[in-house]
């Protein structure tokens, strides 16, 4: 994939050549998921054959939303990346007690800012919208049900298209996009929403 003419940064131009436990992990990993040929948007970690691809210690249908989600949101930015590098950055700089907690959000931020996009984090719920409707695309990080740790947290891209919001890996097992009329209504549904981070051109 040739990176040489993007205006905006690349993962593997902030890859440093450290040697540590982390680059051990990303180096081993990225030597088994190279075999992996993936096109498009991916949606459903729990499905083949991205879920049985590598992430940390585990895989990728354990912890796997949050690097989905950068994979997924460089690709609509027009900077499509090889998922097995997006998964790399996240085994040296990003993951969350070596994948088995998924990745750091807040290293999301950090890593667009890096590579050259304005991203700007929403907290108030009332603020989400209007927010979102003005990024190129959006990184949700929510708990699955509010008030419950034990329900587990996940990361999306989403993107305001059309009046509504389409929404990226939604599930493990859903291997379309989904779409939500609002985040306000989905708030509403349940979820324990965590931030936002709006990422511009």
């Amino acid at each position: 994939m040739d990176n040489t003419n993007r205006p905006y940064g690349t993962i593997a131009g902030l890859m440093d050549g450290k040697h540590g436990i982390f680059s051990g992990i990303a180096g081993r990993n990225l030597a088994f998921n190279r075999q992996f040929e993936l096109n498009g948007p991916i949606n459903g970690q729990g499905l083949s054959p991205v879920k049985d691809m590598r992430y940390g210690v585990s895989n990728i249908a354990h912890g796997g939303c949050g690097v989905i989600a950068v994979y997924n949101a460089l690709l609509l930015l027009g900077n499509p990346h090889r998922f097995h590098d997006v998964i790399a950055w996240g085994d040296q700089k990003a993951a969350a007690a070596f994948g088995l907690l998924g990745t750091l959000p807040w290293k999301a931020k950090h890593l667009f800012q890096r590579l050259g996009y304005t991203v700007t984090a929403v907290t108030d719920e009332a603020l989400f919208d209007r927010h979102a409707r003005d990024a190129d695309v959006c990184l949700f990080t929510f708990w699955n049900q509010k008030g419950s740790v034990r329900q587990g947290m996940h990361t999306v891209c989403l993107q305001y298209r059309a009046g509504a919001i389409d929404v990226y890996n939604l599930s493990n097992s859903r291997a379309g996009v989904a779409r939500k009329p609002s985040l306000k209504e989905w708030t509403a549904s349940g979820i324990g929403p965590v931030v936002l981070y709006c990422v511009h051109k």
